[in-house]
């Protein structure tokens, strides 16, 4: 919840920023984080189908550990293509303006894995590691997407980022 929160506060402020009104910035967010759950839980279940293949039912059975990054953001990004349609706002103004409250969020809601003792493969030194990753790549999308005037800099810094996620979590 305070990552969410935090989140939301962020795109608050960078839809001023980035001269977009706020409320339908606010209205966003809250499309992204639900489409952004409900994409991280298909994503976990289409990766480990053989899970509910007994019960069904432990599809709508939802815990920290159930969610699968990937999918979340795969689905956030595709709901940002027709977002940016309905809205009328170029995708690339909007990924610069949610990835950031993205960074942050993560940034901090990795160490709820740590606190709730769920991923216990993960120590604290890897969670630090994570969690500076984050800020680092938000911090790289301040800088960068200002001084580079390349459309795909917030993807390519999103995918390094994921990658060095994945590398982290696994060794």
């Amino acid at each position: 919840m305070v990552s969410a929160t935090l989140g939301y506060i962020l795109a608050s402020i960078l839809a001023v920023e980035y001269e977009e009104e706020k409320n339908k910035i606010q209205d966003v967010y809250m499309i992204l984080l639900i489409v952004g759950f409900v994409g991280a839980r298909l994503g976990y279940a289409l990766i480990h189908p053989n899970l509910y293949k007994d019960n069904i039912y432990l599809l709508f059975k939802i815990s920290h550990y159930n969610l699968s990054l990937i999918g979340g953001i795969l689905s956030s990004l595709l709901a940002l293509t027709f977002i940016s349609k309905r809205y009328n706002i170029k995708v690339e103004k909007l990924l610069n303006i949610f990835i950031i409250p993205f960074y942050f969020s993560m940034a901090l809601g990795i160490w709820v894995v740590k606190f709730n003792r769920l991923i216990l493969s993960l120590d604290h030194i890897k969670i630090l590691g994570l969690s500076l990753m984050f800020l680092l790549s938000a911090l790289l999308q301040l800088i960068l997407s200002k001084r580079l005037n390349n459309k795909y800099i917030s993807i390519i810094i999103l995918g390094i980022a994921i990658i060095l996620y994945y590398i982290i979590v696994r060794y």
